[in-house]
């Protein structure tokens, strides 16, 4: 009995192991989507397995068509897809644009490390087979979280197609997801780099224009300048014409000065010369009457001396003969 129990409980656990793993082998821990206008999206077991394919357009469905997909490896899967839509001519090199952007592969995952190992695995292979088919176009992979895979299939799309649909929009925000969600990564490529290049080109305008504002305002400033500069000098000239103005009137009124100075020298000068003039009438009147009044007195003089002499003369006459008489 215990025997029957036992073999009973390893069979449980036997199943038990057996449907995990198939359930974990049948799960995906990741999505590839595939973008190039057909749109697929593949599930990827933790063993790299494809264990789900959808197509989200009839472009999708039509390159899907005769082909099994289901336990092939990630990587075979990848070609495969890619070699289909060569052969239905969704993919060929664009004879005016070299190395156009034409396939979008985008994993879905919240296990970073599984993301960028599918990326990097999964971008060689495309490589790969585009240039086995030699068809020149790149290819470009991204990584997002399992939200943001949910979000687009609400929309209709693929993650990869949402995210193109946005860089569009970051551009051009009238855009709509309708407007694009069936258009090829090639179309939504190009219509992208057709906004950078008029968003670059209104950008330069604006420099242009700001350039040009800055340099009226730098050729103002220095009109302005030029202006206030020819102003100043008008001003600093009629200082000093008024200046010069200034020192001629007081030079004239220092010479008008000098002149009444002089005039009045002159006319000291004169005085003086007058009175020096006047001394000397005065003087030579003096002396002239000095000269008289000595010449006045000496004939005074001299005739006091004849008198006196002719008294003496006269006495001395008188007392001779006085003796001649007593004689």
């Amino acid at each position: 009995m215990k025997r029957k129990i036992a073999l009973a409980l390893g069979a449980c656990i036997i199943l038990g192991s057996g449907g995990g793993a198939y359930a974990y082998a049948k799960n995906p821990v990741a999505y590839v989507s595939m973008d190039i206008n057909p749109s697929v999206e593949l599930g990827v077991n933790a063993f790299d397995k494809v264990v789900s394919v959808e197509a989200y357009n009839e472009d999708g469905k039509k390159i899907l068509e005769d082909t099994n997909l289901i336990n092939s490896n990630v990587s075979d899967a990848v070609s495969t897809v890619i070699s289909n839509a060569i052969s239905d001519g969704y993919i060929t090199k664009d004879v005016t644009t070299t190395a156009a952007v034409a396939v979008e592969i985008t994993t879905s995952t919240d296990k970073e490390n599984v993301a960028t190992k599918l990326n990097e695995s999964l971008k060689e292979v495309a490589d790969k087979t585009l240039d086995n088919n030699n068809v020149d176009v790149e290819v470009e992979t991204e990584k997002v979280a399992l939200a943001r895979r949910d979000e687009a299939r609400t929309l209709g799309i693929t993650p990869g197609k949402l995210n193109l649909i946005q860089k569009l929009q970051a551009l051009d925000p009238t855009i709509t997801v309708e407007e694009y969600k069936s258009s090829s990564v090639k179309d939504i490529q190009k219509k992208t780099k057709e906004l950078r290049k008029d968003n670059k080109s209104d950008e330069t305008t604006t420099d242009n224009s700001t350039s040009t504002d800055v340099n009226n305002d730098a050729n103002i400033d220095i009109v302005t300048e030029e202006n206030s500069n020819h102003s100043n000098n008008i001003d600093n000239k009629v200082n000093n014409d008024n200046d010069n103005d200034n020192d001629n009137d007081k030079k004239e009124e220092h010479s008008n000065a000098n002149k009444e100075n002089n005039n009045g020298t002159t006319a000291i000068n004169e005085v003086s010369n007058g009175n020096d003039a006047n001394s000397q009438g005065n003087n030579n009147s003096l002396k002239s009457e000095n000269s008289s009044n000595s010449k006045s007195k000496n004939n005074s003089s001299n005739s006091n001396a004849s008198k006196s002499e002719n008294s003496v003369n006269g006495n001395s006459n008188s007392q001779n003969k006085d003796k001649n008489k007593k004689n």
